[in-house]
């Protein structure tokens, strides 16, 4: 045994001892002063009182060597650290222009506007002419709503 361990092992019996040495001097006048029937319950309490500080040391000891162990791969695989949530640069990109196209009308009519009518140009249609423009809430000087926007989207992706 390493002599840390040992020295360890005499101090905590040393302390027992010394425990087990005051408790019979506390106890003694009390056994010797109660009737003769009630010495026993003075023995089961100096027992008890033992067996408890027993049991919270071994408890102690117990608990410091389970969490000396090295974890297992389970118990490692709990630790990892959550995956990062990131949205797509792309969806980022696309919602920064529809907020800032409902915030300014200039935005809307040199961004996004010009986006959504390629995005028509693409699309394969049937005799119909250009989608307009439409208006942006003039007395705030901001573009259009985002009801307006979803109509425009919805006239975009309609079947031909």
């Amino acid at each position: 045994m390493p002599p840390l361990i040992e020295r360890r092992w005499v101090r905590g019996l040393g302390g027992y001892l010394f425990f087990l040495t005051l408790l019979s001097v506390a106890l003694t006048p009390v056994y010797l002063s109660v009737e003769s029937s009630n010495r026993i319950i003075v023995i089961r309490l100096g027992t008890t009182l033992v067996l408890g500080v027993a049991l919270v040391h071994l408890g102690r000891v117990a608990r410091r060597r389970i969490h000396a162990q090295p974890p297992s791969a389970f118990e490692r695989a709990l630790d990892q650290p959550p995956v990062e949530f990131r949205l797509a640069p792309l969806f980022v990109r696309l919602r920064d222009e529809v907020r800032f196209s409902m915030a300014s009308q200039q935005y809307f009519a040199g961004v996004l506007w010009i986006r959504l009518q390629s995005l028509l140009a693409r699309r394969p249609r049937q005799g119909e002419g250009d989608l307009a423009m439409p208006p942006g809430r003039r007395w705030l000087r901001r573009g259009p709503s985002l009801a307006t926007l979803r109509d425009v989207v919805a006239v975009i992706e309609e079947e031909p």
